[in-house]
C-alpha cells in the first residue's frame, strides 16, 4: 500500500470512493469535483477542499484504485504460496478473486479508465506499471514452482487474465461468473500447465 493510502483520512477515503463510483460510471470527462460532491452526498466544494485539483484527485484516485487492487493480488500471492504447484487451487483462488472483483464493477471500471488515462500521464503510468509488475512478478513465481512458464509465460498470462475481466463486465451478471470459471481454468491449464500433466 502506497504511503498516501496508508494515511487516508476516513474523509479523504469517503472521497475517494465517490470519485471510483463517478469515474467508473461516468467516465474520465464526468470526473470533477462537483459530480463527486454530489456522488458522496457532500456539500458542494467539499471534495476541492481536499484534492484542491483535478490532477490531485485523480493522482490519489489512481494511488487509492491501484492499493486495493495490490492488496487483494498480494493476499492471493500469499494464498498460492502455501500450495505450490497445486493447480486445481490456483484455479479456485484465481476465480475467487476475480469473481470478488466483478462484485464491485465500478472498480474495475475506474481501473480501466485509469489505465486509459496513464497512457497521457507519466505518474499514473508509473503507479499502474508498479501494480502490473507486481503481479507478473507473484504469477511468474507461481508457475515456476510448478516447473512452468518460461519466457513471457506471466506477462502473457496476465494480460490475458486482464482480458476475461474486460470481457466479463460486458456479459449479463448471471453470466459472469460461469464465464471468469471457465476462462481462468483454460487460461491457467494452457498457459500454465496443470503440473500433473506430461
Amino acid at each position: 500500500m502506497s504511503p498516501a493510502t496508508e494515511e487516508l483520512s476516513p474523509r479523504r477515503r469517503e472521497i475517494l470512493a465517490a470519485a471510483t463510483t463517478v469515474l467508473a460510471q461516468q467516465g474520465n470527462r464526468g470526473l470533477t469535483h462537483r459530480a463527486v460532491d454530489r456522488e458522496a452526498g457532500l456539500a458542494e466544494g467539499s471534495s476541492s477542499a481536499y484534492f484542491r485539483t483535478r490532477e490531485a484527485l485523480i493522482g490519489s484516485l489512481g494511488d487509492f484504485v491501484a492499493d486495493r487492487l495490490a492488496a487483494d493480488v498480494q493476499a492471493l500471492g500469499v494464498r498460492l504460496a502455501s500450495c505450490p504447484g497445486d493447480h486445481e487451487r490456483a484455479v479456485v483462488e484465481v476465480s475467487k478473486l476475480f469473481s470478488r472483483w466483478l462484485e464491485q464493477p465500478d472498480l474495475l471500471a475506474a481501473r480501466l479508465e485509469l489505465t486509459v488515462a496513464a497512457t497521457r500521464d507519466p505518474r499514473l503510468a508509473e503507479r499502474f506499471t508498479q501494480w502490473r509488475d507486481d503481479l507478473v512478478a507473484m504469477v511468474r513465481e507461481v508457475l515456476s514452482s510448478a516447473g512452468k512458464g518460461g519466457g513471457g509465460a506471466a506477462e502473457t498470462l496476465v494480460a490475458a487474465l486482464d482480458g476475461v475481466l474486460l470481457a466479463s463486465l460486458l456479459l449479463p451478471a448471471r453470466r459472469r461468473r460461469a464465464f471468469v470459471d471457465d476462462s481462468v481454468e483454460q487460461l491457467l491449464t494452457g498457459l500454465g500447465g496443470d503440473p500433473d500433466t506430461p
